[in-house]
């Protein structure tokens, strides 16, 4: 299976590095607005990293995590995925919906809110990469897991190993009202996508 790294020089993958910290930012700015607080994001750290490395670096195949999926559609099509553990994702419901309290593990309104974050954040990014490289990228209706690391993104993810053994990673870390929240932006370009992304930046090679 041909894991796309290799074939990536050093400009290609701090570009890529680039536009997805660019993203998260402008994804921070549309947190802001969706909860009427500052938010404030530490520098992303993003970069290209396997598959089965994913739960780890949530920290553990055995920590509880929500996420939300969409399908990337559009003149470069891929996969984008948001994931929180459960503490942090509760933290920022409880900035949506403040006063309530909610479990994503069993609240179906708790989960329109993860549906609703995922939107919100997800087509914050694809709209950014989409102004950089002026290709058209549009987000699905997202849709939500809530499950341990291994399995929701072992469940999340299996349909992406057919495409690709290797991902974008972006890790970040929100600022809000003395709040630290942290999460990670799992992007998977389809074949093709990412070498139409690239060169639309003029570093297609």
């Amino acid at each position: 299976m041909d894991s796309g790294q290799d074939k990536l020089t050093d400009l290609q993958v701090d570009t890529i590095r680039e536009i997805s910290n660019i993203g998260m930012g402008n994804a921070a700015t549309a947190l802001s607005q969706m909860i009427e607080q500052p938010v404030n994001i530490t520098v992303p750290k993003a970069d290209i990293v396997d598959i089965t490395d994913v739960p780890t670096l949530m920290g553990g195949e055995e920590i509880p995590v929500a996420a939300s999926y969409v399908q990337v559609v559009g003149e470069a099509r891929g996969h984008l995925v948001l994931a929180n553990n459960i503490e942090d994702m509760h933290r920022l419901i409880s900035l949506i919906v403040p006063g309530a309290t909610l479990d994503v593990m069993e609240d179906e309104m708790a989960r329109s809110a993860v549906q609703e974050i995922g939107n919100i954040l997800g087509s914050s990014f694809l709209r950014s990469l989409s102004d950089l490289t002026k290709l058209n990228l549009l987000p699905t209706v997202p849709a939500v897991a809530v499950d341990y690391a291994g399995s929701i993104l072992t469940y999340v993810v299996a349909s992406m190993y057919q495409i690709t053994e290797k991902l974008v990673i972006v890790q970040t870390e929100f600022n809000v009202g003395g709040e630290t929240i942290q999460g990670l932006c799992i992007f998977v370009p389809e074949p093709g996508a990412l070498k139409t992304i690239l060169g639309s930046l003029g570093v297609g090679g």
